[in-house]
């Protein structure tokens, strides 16, 4: 034991000793006159590094979030007319087929003015039948005035030839009156004779003015009873119009269900007094549905759950590679607790501004309804398993995740690239040398990424800078933090570069692995 002791405070004396000897042996040679050499050999090598090639792999990501069952459609039912409830037949939980009654209202100035409206229409077909038949009377008046209009034409025709008759005989026997073969006498009656065929005459004229003129009345007296028909089918028109409009207001008296579905909420009750869009003021506050103002609620709320709705909202990153059909799962912890296989049904298209996700829904079929839906967009959406006793009620809490997959693409290990700001690099082995190389990067993994294209480093101005990744990039993987841009490295021979786990391209696997049920 003492021996021990004494070799190691030997061993520290000496220690000591080199930090005083070392340096007076410099200051010696110094002092000697001797001369050191002005070129020293470095003994620093490059780094050894190992590289690896991008590798063709499918891609499989899996966007989730917590999320709720909704129906596929919720209608809040309100009352047109301002009204009292006469009676309702329909309470929750009832099913309702589309067009099915939901309660009566009463208001009883609109059913009296619906029968003043009838009534209305009623009178003016009554009044288009009489001026039809004033027309007929009308035209029979025209027709007997172009009768006396002949019959005073004729006469005329009459009496003129008499006129002639009697001048031709007047101007005879004047002629033998002055040479004594005739008496005067017969010459003055023949004279009288000649003026009352003239004076017949020029009445006949007056008569066929006459008759003209009532003609012309007769005819304007048939225009304007046509009119009167005309006015009595267009006043029958308007009539008919307002009388529809009340019936209208009549079918407001009665709240339909828009589609077949489930009542949710009644707030219905015998006499209460209802607004438009306000609904029911004398529902409870605590009531669930209430209208905008807060201190109403509609009448009743139906909802459509033969289908149901999740909706998933999709990262910006991930938006462009969700689209309708894409494969996507669904977890209801109150229905089944199990993972339900399911397509993206539609999306929004568009980004939200606020929250720069896109909104992803997915349809499903409820239990116990039919088997066959299609949704608007003609895609065929996923049913649950038939015969099962227990539906999936909207308001329940359900996960959904949407499966992204990127099959057959270039992907790198993603330790083996670096971030500077926004831009993606990976470091490239070129002729003895580390290279940093932009790259553009796609869906990853969480250990692979997929890589679409790489800069180019001198490329033409006016020329494309990016080039596609081909799978023959030499890229150096490991510990790549003290590596510089241009600095001379060396291939590591000994060991190939590690592999990550991962799904490999088979022909014959799925795209997607199992979906785990949480």
């Amino acid at each position: 034991m003492h021996s021990e002791f004494s070799l190691r405070r030997f061993i520290s004396t000496l220690g000591h000793l080199r930090w005083v000897l070392v340096p007076a042996l410099a200051v010696a040679m110094v002092g000697c006159g001797h001369k050191q050499k002005g070129e020293t050999t470095s003994v620093a090598t490059p780094p050894a590094v190992k590289v690896t090639k991008p590798q063709i792999r499918n891609i499989v990501r899996t966007v989730g979030q917590p999320s709720f069952v909704e129906a596929y459609e919720r209608t809040s039912i309100y009352p047109k007319l301002t009204g009292f409830i006469e009676k309702w037949y329909v309470d929750i939980g009832d099913t309702v087929t589309k067009g099915q009654v939901l309660s009566d209202l009463f208001v009883p100035e609109v059913d009296e003015d619906y029968r003043t409206k009838g009534a209305t229409v009623e009178l003016d077909k009554q009044k288009i039948e009489l001026a039809e038949k004033t027309v007929k009377v009308a035209h029979a008046n025209v027709k007997a005035a172009d009768a006396r209009l002949v019959a005073a034409r004729a006469i005329l025709e009459q009496y003129q030839a008499q006129v002639d008759r009697w001048e031709s005989e007047v101007k005879r026997l004047k002629r033998e009156v002055q040479t004594g073969v005739v008496d005067r006498q017969v010459h003055e009656e023949s004279e009288n004779q000649r003026r009352s065929s003239i004076a017949a005459r020029d009445k006949a004229r007056a008569d066929i003015l006459t008759a003209e003129a009532d003609l012309e009345s007769k005819q304007a007296t048939e225009k304007e009873d046509e009119v009167a028909v005309d006015v009595a089918k267009a006043a029958l028109e308007v009539a008919i119009s307002d009388w529809k409009r009340m019936e209208a207001w009549v079918g407001y008296l009665k709240l339909y269900a828009p589609y077949d579905g489930v009542i949710v909420a009644r707030n219905a009750n015998t006499g209460d007094f209802v607004l438009p869009a306000a609904g029911d003021p004398t529902t409870d506050h605590r009531a669930p549905y209430l209208s905008p103002d807060g201190q109403s609620a509609p009448v009743y709320v139906v909802q459509r759950t033969d289908v149901v709705r999740i909706f998933v909202d999709i990262p910006e990153q991930d938006a462009n590679f969700v689209h309708t059909g894409s494969k996507a799962s669904v977890m209801i912890r109150a229905f089944r607790d199990q993972s339900i296989p399911a397509t993206v049904t539609r999306t929004s298209w568009a980004l939200n501004v606020k929250s720069r996700t896109l909104r992803a829904e997915i349809d499903l079929h409820n239990t116990q309804m039919p088997e066959v839906y299609n949704d608007r967009n003609g895609h065929e959406v996923v049913k649950n398993k038939p015969g099962a006793d227990v539906q999936i009620l909207p308001g329940m809490y359900a996960y959904g995740k949407v499966i992204i997959e990127r099959p057959r693409v270039h992907a790198l290990p993603v330790s083996a690239l670096t971030h500077s700001g926004e831009k993606t690099y990976y470091w490239s082995y070129e002729n003895g040398h580390a290279v940093r190389t932009e790259v553009q990067t796609g869906v990853s993994d969480g250990e692979w990424i997929e890589v679409t294209n790489h800069e180019i480093a001198q490329a033409d101005k006016g020329a494309e800078p990016w080039a596609p990744i081909n799978g023959t990039e030499q890229v150096i993987v490991g510990d790549i933090s003290t590596l510089t841009h241009g600095a001379a490295v060396t291939l590591d021979t000994g060991v190939a570069a590690p592999k990550l786990q991962g799904p490999k391209v088979a022909s014959d696997r799925p795209l997607h692995p199992k979906i785990e049920q949480n």
